[in-house]
């Protein structure tokens, strides 16, 4: 009896109170059972390029990494001809900021932007939360989280408090954007001056717009040698200034590792590598099981690519870690879009960062390799091999 009352007393804890319709049934859209937010936007006499010029300034100065939170927001793609523009959206949710009580959840999302004569779409998809929950983080689909199903109470007249809030803060967040980026375009002030004659209409820009990135071939020269092979819609940097952490973004994000060429190869997840000096090169260094199919193509040919993913192609690498390609077509799995370098090197568009690599060393650990008990007693007779490749080119978005 005193376990019921106290559920009772507890249960309007658990549950929000009457709260703005806009979050309730209905609020979240699904398309194919995937959470998808979309809207179209007028911007009535201006052109396609005027809107394009406009947005992109905006994404520029809105999707930007935070270096110190390991948030890798980016515009990630834009194309002036098809007025597309594909921007990475990673930020904290705050829930709660007290003195001893900080609740937030990381919320990676991916946002595209399509620009037409007089109007816009904005689509908002791949949405994932990374929590703590107990002593562990977990990432959680928008699936699973903020639709009807998780966050209504069976009579649907209430949000439950653990998983609305994630839903509030998420509607919140999409209308922010949605107002953000109505103001960047509108922020154009349309003035008419007529005369007996005619009528001029000036477009007064709110700040200068930027050249949409395109692919050139650039060369860029440090100590080390070369690095001047274009890749569409990316940039080229020297390996010097490769971001991030690389322990950071292998531990928590991994890395493909994918050999090959056009007709034939293959791509695999690895966590185990680095980057550094040998020979007076730049390199970067990683470790393969035998067993793997891989293995094959990393031996066959000479040049090979690690590439690198936000959390929200978390799904998508999940699904290289767990298939074979021997007997399964990884790339239509995955959903990942294959790319060519001009060396013939293989990755995939969805990339932030594409390391091209030509094998340099490679070596197969052996017992008498290894000082570590505990690996020697894990490996057995399978002992992983070492590549040690030659950094040739490195692209960012």
């Amino acid at each position: 009896m005193n376990r019921i009352l106290l559920l009772l007393l507890l249960l309007p804890d658990l549950l929000y109170a009457q709260v703005d319709p806009k979050y309730m049934e209905g609020a979240i859209p699904l398309e194919n059972g995937k959470v998808v937010f979309n809207k179209t936007f007028e911007a009535t006499g201006l052109t396609q390029n005027a809107i394009f010029g406009k947005i992109l300034y905006w994404a520029g100065q809105r999707f930007v990494p935070i270096a110190k939170d390991g948030l890798q927001s980016r515009v990630l793609f834009s194309d002036p001809s098809t007025g597309q523009i594909a921007c990475l959206g990673q930020e904290y949710l705050v829930f709660t900021n007290k003195a001893l009580a900080l609740d937030r959840a990381i919320i990676s999302y991916q946002l595209t932007i399509t620009c037409k004569p007089g109007s816009y779409d904005m689509k908002i998809s791949a949405i994932r939360y990374l929590y703590n929950i107990g002593d562990k983080k977990e990432s959680i689909p928008a699936e699973e989280q903020i639709t009807d199903k998780y966050t209504l109470t069976k009579k649907k007249d209430k949000l439950i408090k653990a998983t609305g809030k994630f839903r509030i803060h998420t509607i919140d967040l999409v209308n922010q954007l949605y107002a953000d980026a109505e103001k960047a375009v509108s922020a154009a002030i349309i003035t008419k001056t007529a005369t007996a004659s005619d009528t001029k209409v000036v477009e007064k820009q709110a700040a200068p717009q930027t050249t949409p990135r395109q692919a050139t071939t650039t060369t860029l020269t440090t100590s080390t040698g070369e690095f001047n092979n274009s890749l569409n819609g990316y940039r080229p940097i020297t390996p010097d200034k490769i971001p991030g952490n690389i322990y950071k973004m292998l531990s928590e994000n991994w890395m493909l590792i994918t050999a090959g060429n056009d007709t034939d190869f293959n791509m695999m997840t690895a966590s185990w590598g680095g980057l550094g000096n040998f020979l007076d090169k730049p390199v970067a260094f990683c470790f393969i099981n035998p067993t793997r199919h891989t293995i094959k193509y990393m031996k066959d040919n000479d040049t090979y690519t690690l590439s690198f993913y936000t959390e929200t192609y978390r799904d998508a690498l999940n699904y290289c870690g767990s298939h074979s390609g021997k007997d399964t077509d990884k790339v239509a799995g995955s959903g990942l879009t294959p790319i060519t370098t001009a060396n013939g090197s293989k990755a995939f568009s969805e990339a932030w960062m594409i390391i091209e690599c030509k094998k340099l060393v490679t070596q197969q650990l052996a017992t008498e390799t290894v000082y570590n008990s505990g690996a020697k007693n894990k490996w057995d007779k399978e002992y992983p091999q070492m590549f040690i490749g030659e950094i040739i080119n490195v692209w960012v978005k």
